[in-house]
């Protein structure tokens, strides 16, 4: 990732006093701490994904992988200040000390070897679902695998978001299907 690991997504026109920009960074890993400190924001939104899932991952399994490494948080903020981009990483390091305040949603990435890295999850919080702060967050990703000299980037998402996707460059592969196979 980049040196920072912080970004500010700024409108390209000047913004109006109450636009929100998206402040998004990544937290480390093998920070216990951090993680327990965050994970009752983050936690509500992984629930919910992993319900759609039809059991396919497991909130913990996400905690344990994101505090290990396998999986990399992005978190994101709105701010309202009008701060310059060299205040970026000292205001995401401001705002995760109240994780709740101001919380945009969160991405979740598995870095693979040879074939960029796949976006796991996004999770956007209701208010902030009709702003443009998931394709800011999307932009962002998409920069920092050009970065790494990802030739790729992929994500899962439900059937129903491909249209949004497809506008935003992604191109449908495969499709991924599941039954359950046990009665409750």
């Amino acid at each position: 990732m980049n040196s920072a690991n912080v970004i500010g997504r700024i409108p390209k026109s000047e913004p109006d006093a109450g636009r929100a920009q998206l402040i998004l960074g990544l937290l480390p890993s093998l920070n216990q701490f951090l993680l327990n400190a965050i994970s009752p924001v983050i936690l509500p939104g992984l629930k919910e994904l992993a319900k759609a899932s039809m059991g396919e991952f497991e909130p913990g399994q996400i905690m344990f992988d994101i505090l290990y490494g396998q999986k990399q948080l992005h978190m994101g903020y709105a701010d309202r200040t009008g701060i310059q981009p060299e205040q970026f990483q000292e205001t995401f390091a401001r705002k995760l000390q109240e994780p709740a305040k101001d919380f945009v949603g969160f991405s979740i990435i598995e870095p693979l070897r040879n074939a960029g890295f796949h976006i796991f999850a996004v999770y956007i919080m209701p208010e902030f679902r009709d702003s443009n702060m998931m394709q800011n967050g999307l932009a962002y990703l998409e920069a920092e695998a050009k970065k790494m000299g990802s030739p790729y980037i992929s994500l899962s998402t439900a059937h129903g978001n491909g249209i949004a996707f497809s506008t935003l460059g992604y191109g449908e592969t495969t499709s991924n299907y599941r039954k359950k196979l046990t009665k409750e």
